[in-house]
């Protein structure tokens, strides 16, 4: 859910790379054959990414031409994603797009490996369309389902050509526990589209982030309770208030939508909260 700067590898040459070292020469001469229906596709897909209309392409799983869906697949995994290949070169680099290291999709866990955003499977003419591979962690990489989207609202929010980062969607409920508990969930705003938010949304349920980031958030609410407790005996509630956004605008800062923005926001504007909420023992 955080955008990413667009590769700028062109797919013709990430195409030759992999298919220059088939061994068997008919099939890598079927696959010249198939270049250039290869690459119309291609400048389709990032021409309906940057219209939303990705789920207007249609799958081929079986392939395209006289070339099997498997064996475009294979160009991914096994001369593009396996290491020693010319290929792997362009991999390792989308690799490192995301910033901070930090997994686009949940903006919380590390970039691990890549992900399709249109599956290979049903997909495998962009199986190694470097717009379609996206930097992400293990975790999204592993709930991320390979469905094939069958309206707009389907499709994960795509990092290299959507950014919503230009409004606030993540927000807390805090539950008056002891500790609190916070509770994250996807608030609409104006300027966010219809599209935008059911995208959203599916993103958010499917890969299960509001109990990710309330779990992450637990953590942070024990260990700032101490240093919580001793500013509210030096300074009452307006200490901890005034400490609270300070951290909430050092969040905002690096990420508006982060689980650290959203949760800091929440306990500073909690009057409940910072009169003595932060405690974790009743």
């Amino acid at each position: 859910m955080r955008p990413v700067k667009r590769p700028i590898f062109d797919a013709g040459t990430t195409f030759d790379q992999c298919i220059e070292i088939i061994k068997s020469p008919a099939l890598r001469a079927r696959m010249k054959g198939i270049r250039q229906k290869i690459l119309n596709r291609s400048a389709d897909y990032d021409t309906r990414a940057k219209a939303e209309e990705l789920h207007l392409i249609g799958a081929h799983e079986g392939g395209i031409g006289n070339v099997a869906g498997l064996d475009l697949k294979n160009n991914y995994t096994i001369r593009m994603a396996r290491k020693g290949v010319p290929a792997r070169s362009i991999y390792d680099a989308l690799k490192i797009l995301p910033a901070h290291n930090r997994c686009p999709y949940c903006n919380f866990g590390p970039v691990e490996t890549l992900d399709h955003l249109l599956p290979k499977t049903q997909y495998p003419a962009f199986a190694v369309k470097p717009t379609n591979l996206v930097g992400c962690c293990d975790r999204c990489n592993r709930k991320k389902s390979e469905i094939v989207p069958t309206g707009p609202g389907d499709l994960y929010l795509h990092p290299y050509f959507d950014n919503i980062d230009h409004t606030n969607w993540l927000k807390v409920e805090l539950i008056q526990t002891t500790p609190a508990v916070a509770e994250f969930y996807v608030a609409a705003t104006d300027e966010l589209t219809a599209n935008q938010l059911s995208r959203l949304n599916n993103q958010f349920e499917g890969l299960e982030l509001a109990g990710l980031y309330s779990d992450a958030a637990a953590d942070e609410i024990v260990d700032i309770a101490a240093l919580l407790e001793e500013m509210f005996i030096d300074g009452g509630e307006c200490a901890v208030r005034s400490h609270l956004a300070r951290q909430h605008r050092s969040r905002f800062a690096v990420g508006r939508n982060s689980w650290r923005s959203a949760l800091y926001q929440a306990l500073s504007q909690s009057d409940w909260y910072c009169q003595g909420g932060f405690r974790i023992n009743p």
